[in-house]
C-alpha cells in the first residue's frame, strides 16, 4: 500500500509537467511511486487547480491570510490547491477590496 501524496511531491508532479518523458521521470524521482500513480495524481491536481474558487474559499483565504500571513504552503495544505494558485486569488481579493475601499471613500467625499 502507497502512503499518501505530500505537497511537495504535488508541486513536483506540477512543474514537471505532462508527456510521457516526464511521466517516466516523475517515477524516476518518486521512488516509492509508479508513472501511473503520478499521472492519475497529477490529473487529480490539475482538477482542483483548474477549478474556479469558491467564495467559501475566498473566504477561507481571506481568515487563513489573518491567522498565518503571506505562508501560502502552509494554506495549500488546508485548502488542497497550489501556493501559487492561493497567492494569486489574495492578490486578486485584495486589489477587489482596494477598489471597494477607493470607491466608498470617493462616495464619502461627494456626498
Amino acid at each position: 500500500m502507497s502512503r499518501a501524496w505530500s505537497s511537495k511531491e504535488d508541486e513536483f508532479l506540477v512543474r514537471l509537467g505532462n508527456g510521457e518523458n516526464g511521466r517516466r521521470m516523475r517515477a524516476t524521482y518518486l521512488n516509492h511511486k509508479t508513472a501511473k500513480q503520478c499521472a492519475d495524481r497529477l490529473k487529480d491536481i490539475r482538477g482542483y487547480i483548474d477549478r474556479p474558487f469558491t467564495p467559501f474559499e475566498y473566504n477561507m483565504i481571506r481568515q487563513l491570510y489573518q491567522k498565518y500571513g503571506p505562508r501560502w504552503r502552509r494554506m495549500s495544505a488546508v485548502l488542497r490547491r497550489p501556493p501559487q494558485a492561493i497567492m494569486e486569488c489574495w492578490l486578486s481579493l485584495k486589489a477587489m477590496d482596494d477598489e471597494i475601499r477607493k470607491q466608498m471613500s470617493v462616495q464619502r467625499l461627494l456626498s
